[in-house]
């Protein structure tokens, strides 16, 4: 079960950029075309860069959300660029409307703003990609790098690490806008995501975490173990390790959770795992 939140409140901290944006491009348009006054173009472009903006934020803030729900990076980036396309076509068919039934400069006709439709889908869709592939939206939507002072007091405090300040007991993941604290002998694995990691617990949620799996490495005790550059595991709670392909080996879970898999260069983990050695 993927419980990493939705967030939509994040997104209203850009409206003045929004609208800002749309005097602008309605300034511009008044200028250049004079068919509308100055005050009919300020609606019509702010309200389209209202549903292409604020849209695109909202799918761009929503980044670890959306790579939980698609699996794979195909289905993904499939979904994105289809997404961002549409919300530039739906703009446009709203400025059209807006011309046509608000300020009657034409006669309403459905689906028949030509090649504006391509346009304004094409710029949806640059602008879009390059919201989703900013890490900074990420960050923003998370939250996580201003509530570190919150999580570490609060771990501090459960786990009283003063004699052994080296080693840690829970793990702090976002719920809502809490920090919840996972106890570690309740964590099957953890999953690498840019800076930060996934928590993959025995009831089979996952939730994400604001450690890096180079930290976490550090910081855990014996019982897990490093098999992957993007997985650490806890042994125990894995069934069995098969033999995979080319050094690989694959690894099973006793409560449930799909198997994943090793890599070659560390192979020497795993075979002290299943006392090869």
């Amino acid at each position: 079960m993927t419980t990493v939140p939705f967030y939509f409140k994040s997104a209203n901290r850009f409206f003045p950029h929004i609208v800002f944006v749309g005097v602008g491009i309605g300034t511009a348009n008044y200028i250049i075309n004079g068919d509308l006054n100055w005050i009919q173009w300020i609606l019509q472009s702010v309200s389209t860069s209202f549903l292409i903006g604020y849209t695109l934020l909202i799918i761009g803030l929503n980044k670890p959300w959306f790579k939980c729900y698609f699996k794979t990076k195909g289905k993904l980036y499939t979904f994105i660029f289809i997404a961002f396309f549409l919300i530039g076509v739906l703009a446009t068919e709203v400025e059209h409307i807006i011309r046509s039934l608000i300020f009657h400069s034409q006669q309403f006709q459905p689906i028949s703003a030509g090649k504006m439709y391509l346009f304004n889908g094409i710029i949806s869709l640059v602008l879009g990609y390059s919201f989703f592939q900013n890490n900074f939206t990420n960050k923003e939507n998370l939250k996580l790098t201003k509530n570190k002072e919150k999580v570490q007091s609060e771990i501090n405090h459960t786990n009283k690490l003063s004699s052994d300040p080296d080693s840690i007991t829970s793990i702090p993941v976002k719920q809502g806008e809490n920090i919840l604290l996972i106890p570690i002998k309740d964590i099957a694995y953890f999953e690498a995501f840019d800076n930060y990691s996934f928590v993959y617990t025995i009831t089979r949620e996952k939730k994400l975490c604001d450690y890096s799996l180079l930290f976490l490495e550090k910081r855990l005790d014996k019982n897990f173990s490093r098999v992957h550059r993007k997985y650490i595991v806890n042994e125990n709670y894995i069934k069995q390790i098969k033999p995979h392909i080319n050094g690989r080996y694959l690894i099973e879970f006793s409560i449930g959770l799909d198997p994943i898999s090793s890599s070659k260069g560390y192979a020497s983990i795993i075979r002290k795992l299943i006392k090869i050695e």
